[in-house]
């Protein structure tokens, strides 16, 4: 998590980690922005966090 800032790392922990999980939705409304820009944001930190597993 270390490759991730501060709102990549809450946007995963919203939607994959906490219980209920954050919809795009909710996130947007939070950090005002579209719900289409944190669907990128989630893919870009994921992506980032893949390829940090990868590289070791």
């Amino acid at each position: 998590f270390s490759h991730l800032d501060s709102r990549a790392f809450d946007i995963l922990s919203q939607r994959w980690l906490q219980e209920p999980k954050a919809t795009l939705h909710d996130l947007a409304g939070q950090y005002g922005i579209s719900a289409e820009r944190v669907r990128q944001l989630e893919q870009n930190a994921l992506k980032k966090l893949r390829l940090g597993v990868q590289v070791g």
